[in-house]
């Protein structure tokens, strides 16, 4: 996208923090014109959103959850090119990410650890010709005829088992009642990951979590520019007016404060950026003695996105997405160690230094169980000495093997046992919960953007018959791209922006594998293998 001319002065109003806003605020100033001081950011919470981390050696670190990234994610290395590094100012965002990556690359040995720490040969897929037939058939078809089709609908229960399905869905997080069009365009985004799903290798990570290496960074500089930030808004609703052309405009943002209006009125020609949904929202956070508690569903990105589908059709339909917590609901975890004990156990069982293996898979856990080992620091402060790691089950649902609950009725001590007994360490069980916390987090709606859809379920990033409104995150509608993605969300936010400054086609369309035969081609050739 190239830089805009400057423009008779309007303002910005941006709904919601998280990284599709974070974005959006950063496209405004650096492609759009807009001074610093002419955009304000309304946040209910922390900027950042689904982006958090927090926590402390002490208390406990925790972090609703991990992300990774890679090569094909160009909007977001070109965002992050221009955004000083947490340490180094002299440093883009994008750049030490590089470097993390080049310094420390994942090279996973045990991708897939059956019970008793049993590892799983995955240098095959284990693909029956059935199977291999299904995927790359499934590759090869349009999404329009997968319509709102399951994915168990496009498989057998053999495919299931499959070593790829194994590492596939605890990597993405896909369950088999998910949709099976948005896990075709998982398959066609993620080509070139194939020859290397096993090893992880051309996974990115961050130096930090995501907070520490994006959010912050962005968010200093954004506050450098004047851009205001105004958190403990809870926006919930929008009122219209006629604009020219016979189209409607943002005239009034309804919002709330605590217990106190706090209405903003939006002036003529001024943008309204709205983050609809939240794969984060109304999470609680459970401790090591205690599970999370119960969800009260209060958030007010969901709230927001009903009220305004109920009025306008344009807005799509969110019950689609957060209908049934049951589908969609997980349960994350994130242990920190004050010693290495369970670090060194793992580093002799793998052969992986922390931050080095990628992702682990206990594939015989009923929880699904995965994690993955930080490379330390993962918090700037975390202290010399001390290990962080992360996971998530992906049948949270399911009583555990060794404990005999549900994932959400688990505190993190109940997490650990389940862990370490899928590992065969229940003799060590004693010292390695010592000087461990274990921090366990419900998130009723993580995999909702998952759940099967049908045109008009996502509205389009400018919904039709408005004008200066434009719609960004998860929940919208990007032709080809993939959503749960940091890219997903800043694809969003430069297509949103670029629209709102009338040169939508300003933005470079998202990775598409079918426009790069080579890598369908080493895609096929692994699943053929």
């Amino acid at each position: 996208m190239s830089h805009a001319e400057s423009h008779p002065r309007r303002r910005a109003t941006l709904v919601g923090g998280g990284i599709a806003g974070l974005a959006a605020a950063v496209t405004l100033i650096r492609h759009g014109g807009f001074a610093g001081s002419d955009i304000r950011i309304l946040e209910e919470a922390t900027p950042g959103g689904s982006l958090d981390a927090g926590g402390s050696a002490a208390a406990g670190y925790s972090m609703r959850g991990s992300r990774m990234y890679g090569a094909a994610y160009v909007l977001m290395h070109e965002l992050l090119g221009h955004i000083p590094s947490l340490d180094d100012p002299a440093k883009s965002v994008a750049q030490d990410t590089l470097d993390f990556w080049t310094e420390s690359p994942w090279d996973a040995h045990a991708r897939l650890v059956g019970r008793g720490g049993r590892i799983v040969d995955a240098s095959s897929f284990g693909l029956n010709d059935k199977g291999r037939v299904d995927l790359i058939g499934m590759m090869l078809r349009g999404e329009e005829e997968l319509g709102a089709r399951r994915i168990d609908e496009s498989f057998d229960a053999e495919f299931f088992g499959s070593r790829f399905w194994l590492m596939w869905s605890s990597m993405f997080g896909f369950e088999t009642w998910h949709s099976a069009a948005e896990l075709r365009r998982y398959l066609l985004r993620f080509l070139r990951l194939f020859p290397d799903l096993a090893t992880m290798k051309i996974v990115q990570s961050t130096r930090y979590n995501a907070r520490d290496s994006i959010v912050r960074p962005i968010e200093r500089w954004l506050a450098q520019q004047g851009v205001q930030f105004d958190t403990g808004v809870q926006v919930t609703d929008l009122e219209f007016d006629e604009a020219p052309g016979g189209l409607r405009a943002v005239r009034r943002l309804r919002a709330r404060r605590g217990d106190a209006a706090a209405d903003i009125d939006v002036a003529p020609g001024d943008f309204v950026i709205v983050t609809l949904g939240s794969m984060t929202a109304d999470s609680t956070l459970g401790s090591m003695d205690a599970p999370p508690p119960a969800p009260t569903y209060r958030g007010g990105a969901w709230p927001l996105w009903q009220r305004l589908a109920a009025r306008d059709a344009a807005f799509g339909r969110p019950q689609a997405f957060c209908g049934d917590i049951t589908r969609s609901q997980w349960v994350t975890f994130t242990v920190t160690h004050a010693d290495d004990r369970f670090v060194r156990r793992m580093t002799a069982f793998s052969g992986d230094e922390p931050g080095r293996g990628g992702l682990l898979t206990l594939v015989d856990s009923s929880w699904r169980l995965t994690f993955h080992l930080f490379h330390p620091p993962a918090y700037p402060d975390q202290p010399p000495g001390t290990h962080v790691w992360w996971g998530y089950g992906l049948f949270a649902d399911r009583p555990g093997d060794f404990v005999a609950k549900s994932m959400p009725a688990c505190s993190g001590r109940e997490i650990l046992t389940e862990v370490i007994g899928q590992l065969g360490w229940q003799d060590e069980l004693p010292a390695l919960l010592d000087g461990a916390n274990c921090v366990p987090c419900l998130l009723p709606y993580t995999t909702s953007q998952f759940m099967p859809r049908s045109p008009g379920d996502r509205p389009p990033v400018v919904p039709p018959g408005f004008s200066g409104l434009a719609l960004v995150g998860q929940y919208c509608e990007i032709p080809d791209n993939v959503v749960y993605t940091v890219e997903y969300s800043i694809h969003s936010a430069a297509l949103a922006v670029a629209s709102l400054l009338g040169a939508p086609g300003a933005v470079p369309p998202a990775y598409h594998g079918l426009d790069h035969p080579h890598a369908l081609v080493g895609a096929i050739r692994r699943v053929l293998d």
